[in-house]
């Protein structure tokens, strides 16, 4: 199976795959996750909103309200801009159907009624980063069914698939909408508190994560206590704050393996690590093999 990259901005964690086109922003995918080099996919972001569902595998989902794993014919709901990542749970591959779509493609152009009244309510949500979908339950498995549709729709591509397409989203966020009413009338105060913290450090990491980052450092670019930080970085990202800063390091590396013919050893060094030998272990457990290794293959 050929191996593609994961494409990314690793200065701000923003998705940069294009996702259908301007006419028709939708993108319709039936995906292996072994397909991507790392085998998994880093914490990212995009303004999309995405559903996807579990073919075959299980899938372990992390995002900023926990961690979730998906089994086959479990599927979710992401929010837009909201932080996740995905690896395989106790197998070698998972097998998924997906679709990332702009959400204004359901927006009136004509009346704010539609829009203030059902798209933005959940989409300017940051408690719901997420919906869990399980076809086994009645009123989820139309949602589950509605995105078979699309799917479809779109290998045929037949005169009108396009006007269908749309009712179908329409109708799929009524019902996430549904889901999550109780969450959006009932959210907690400050339920945006966190989400405006974790990217503020995110965002003063990506700017020095080549330089001695310190615990005091990170927490001051959001102006919370060490704490603070570190029980932020757990409820959003289920990690400490240095875990963080090495896999992104090491990341930036793998970018660096690949674009640049420079010596390992020098890019061990504008990573922000000062041991090699630390840096190929790190590199080996979170990529799955050595520097030169990755080099090499890729």
């Amino acid at each position: 199976m050929k191996k593609i990259p994961f494409l990314i901005d690793y200065t701000t964690n923003q998705e940069t795959q294009r996702h259908g086109n301007s006419d028709l922003p939708i993108g319709v995918y039936h995906f292996h996750l072994s397909s991507y080099e790392a085998g998994y996919t880093p914490w990212h972001w995009h303004k999309e909103v995405e559903l996807y569902f579990v073919l075959e595998g299980a899938i372990r989902l992390n995002t900023t309200s926990g961690e979730f794993i998906l089994k086959e014919n479990e599927g979710c709901f992401i929010n837009s801009n909201c932080l996740h990542s995905m690896h395989p749970y106790e197998c070698g591959d998972v097998i998924f159907q997906s679709l990332v779509f702009d959400p204004l493609i359901i927006s009136s152009s004509i009346s704010l009624l539609f829009d203030e009244k059902y798209l933005y309510p959940l989409l300017k949500s940051k408690n719901i980063p997420c919906i869990i979908i399980d076809y086994s339950c009645p009123y989820h498995s139309t949602i589950y069914e509605k995105v078979s549709q699309i799917v479809f729709l779109h290998k045929k591509q037949e005169f009108g698939y396009e006007i269908t397409t749309r009712n179908s989203l329409s109708e799929i966020w009524l019902n996430l909408l549904a889901l999550a009413r109780n969450d959006i009338e009932n959210a907690p105060a400050g339920a945006d508190l966190d989400y405006l913290r974790i990217h503020a450090m995110l965002s003063y990491i990506h700017e020095n994560y080549a330089s001695d980052l310190t615990s005091e450092d990170i927490a001051a670019s959001a102006s919370v206590s060490v704490s603070e930080c570190c029980r932020c970085f757990q409820r959003c990202l289920k990690q400490t704050p240095f875990d963080y800063v090495i896999e992104y390091r090491i990341h930036r590396a793998a970018e660096l393996l690949l674009d640049t013919d420079r010596p390992i050893s020098d890019i061990c060094i504008d990573a922000g690590f000062n041991s090699s030998s630390y840096f190929s272990n790190k590199f080996k457990s979170i990529i799955g093999m050595s520097p030169r290794e990755y080099r090499r293959r890729k």
